[in-house]
């Protein structure tokens, strides 16, 4: 069991191809006479994660609930809600990690809205106690929600997760600069320009229709190396290059040098920012050591704007922590489980959301033998099954099946009647 657990989370192997794998070196492994089919793989998955869901949690008044949604097709979305203790945190601080968290809610709904997500912050609250804080992204449903449960929990701390807080201004900067909108347009044209001939290993990288922000470390990077071999072009191995075709083609990026210097220094300042509050929290003194290590990245009015705005930001959620307290600041932890479940779903989902919604909770809990013995004991199929059919129904994959399945002709005789 263990094996397989590994295998599915830790290789991210796909669970048909593991149990392919298995089959083969199966004569290999000392005392295994049969191996799982891959249903018996992904059930003893979903089993660990339900049992890490449902496991008692310590109450404690130390609790920092990190929570965001996992939206696919349909209507149907997942709130997730993660925690870790501050005194599990504070002593090595630090980058969260999956296994420093434990799974606390999981809670499939149609429509999310503040009255929902209030309710399943107090569902919570009744597992672990009031917690010390909440980290999220800043969607209106989960602030509402928040807001909510804070009218009665004033003690409570509202995070702002950083690395969404340095998304936003990288986005206000690049929309005041006009140069990047004619930037984008001349990336898409040479994609079309260069895909097809001799110059493709050049293609810029694609670009995300969503979240445009997220286009620019790629695009900085790519800019900047490909302004670098054209500064120096060489011959590829066995292809020589004609440098008349890689002007004509790529010679529009020497007028973005200064441009592309510009936002890497953006890039810098965010990057900056979120490395600090992933390893050292928001505390008392927080925006001064944050200043200090943005010192000199101020090079223009755009960069001196944006670095302002992020140790302001940070002085500001600081003033949430106690004397001597650090809270933590980043959500991306999440963004990551839930990334990773995405994963695994592979060409399994059919885009929505399906039972592998529970390997959420595998992914956090030990893979020791003896939790998974553990797991085991106390979870059982049923339960998995009972779980799935209360929170899910129907999965999109099994209503396309319905709706698409080949209707069989009625074969019965018409009835007779007068007349025929």
């Amino acid at each position: 069991m263990q094996l397989v657990v590994r295998g599915l989370l830790g290789a991210r192997a796909g669970q048909r191809c593991l149990a392919a794998v298995l089959r083969l070196v199966a004569p290999w492994l000392p005392g295994v006479e049969e191996v799982p089919c891959a249903n018996t793989g992904r059930m003893w998955l979903l089993r660990l994660g339900l049992y890490e869901l449902t496991r008692p949690k310590p109450q404690a008044d130390d609790w920092v609930l990190i929570m965001d949604h996992t939206v696919q097709m349909g209507t149907l979305k997942v709130l997730v809600v993660v925690g870790v203790r501050l005194s599990q945190w504070e002593p090595q601080r630090g980058p969260l990690r999956h296994e420093d968290m434990s799974l606390l809610d999981l809670m499939p709904m149609r429509h999310s809205d503040g009255q929902a997500v209030e309710a399943r912050l107090k569902a919570v609250a009744q597992i672990t106690g009031t917690p010390r804080a909440i980290v999220c992204d800043g969607g209106t449903d989960l602030r509402r929600g928040i807001a909510n449960f804070r009218q009665d929990h004033a003690e409570v701390a509202c995070l702002y997760d950083i690395k969404h807080k340095t998304a936003l201004l990288l986005q206000s900067q690049l929309d005041k600069d006009p140069r990047w909108a004619k930037f984008i347009t001349c990336v898409n044209q040479t994609r079309a320009r260069v895909t097809l001939t001799d110059l493709a290993c050049l293609i810029p990288p694609g670009l995300k229709p969503k979240a445009r922000y997220m286009n620019l470390p790629p695009l900085v990077r790519w800019g900047q190396d490909t302004l670098a071999f054209l500064d120096h072009p060489r011959d590829l191995p066995g292809q020589p290059i004609q440098p008349e075709i890689l002007e004509a083609k790529l010679g529009w990026l020497r007028e973005y040098r200064e441009a592309l210097y510009h936002w890497s220094v953006l890039l810098a300042i965010a990057d900056t920012a979120e490395q600090y509050v992933r390893a050292e929290g928001y505390h008392a003194g927080a925006a001064e050591q944050l200043r200090q290590r943005l010192d000199g990245l101020e090079i223009n009015a755009a960069a001196e704007a944006m670095q302002t705005a992020l140790v302001e930001f940070v002085a500001e959620e600081s003033t949430q922590a106690r004397p001597g307290e650090r809270l933590i600041g980043s959500s991306e932890v999440i963004e990551s489980l839930i990334g990773k479940y995405k994963q695994l779903q592979g060409t399994h989902r059919q885009g929505g959301v399906t039972p592998l919604v529970l390997a959420l909770g595998a992914m956090v809990v030990g893979h020791t033998t003896e939790t998974i013995r553990q797991a085991m004991q106390a979870t059982r199929t049923v339960d998995v099954l009972r779980w799935c059919h209360e929170h899910l129904g129907l999965t999109l994959q099994a209503l396309r099946h319905f709706a698409l399945k080949e209707q069989k002709p009625d074969t019965k005789p018409l009835p007779t009647s007068a007349g025929f």
